[in-house]
């Protein structure tokens, strides 16, 4: 279930309600998938893994910002260092690397065409 946010609580992910854990999104490098868990990527180089779909996560991010490469990764497009073609990857912050799917390479072309 998707809530209505002001401004100054959209700049946080909370990942955990009854803890309220929140994480800032501009911490957060890139999410990872498995199966009803995501693995958060944070620019600290911890590793926060929360019981969650991913897509749970993706909701809740600004889409702007976020953009999901994979069945399995959501990548924050700022931290995004570089594109390895011939493996088709992402390289990121932190030497951390995101497969791009074949169905959303396009999509992930027009993001950096709208960025420049």
């Amino acid at each position: 279930m998707k809530t209505i946010l002001t401004q100054a609580q959209m700049n946080f992910v909370i990942v955990n309600q009854k803890q309220k854990i929140r994480i800032p999104t501009k911490n957060i490098i890139m999410l990872e998938g498995h199966n009803n868990y995501t693995l958060f990527y944070l620019q600290n180089g911890k590793q926060s893994m929360y019981a969650r779909t991913i897509g749970h996560f993706q909701e809740l991010l600004d889409s702007d910002q976020f953009i999901r490469i994979h069945r399995g990764f959501l990548v924050n497009t700022c931290c995004i260092v570089g594109y390895d073609k011939t493996e088709n990857k992402l390289q990121m912050e932190n030497n951390l690397e995101a497969m791009i799917s074949r169905r959303r390479r396009k999509n992930l072309s027009d993001v950096f065409l709208y960025q420049n």
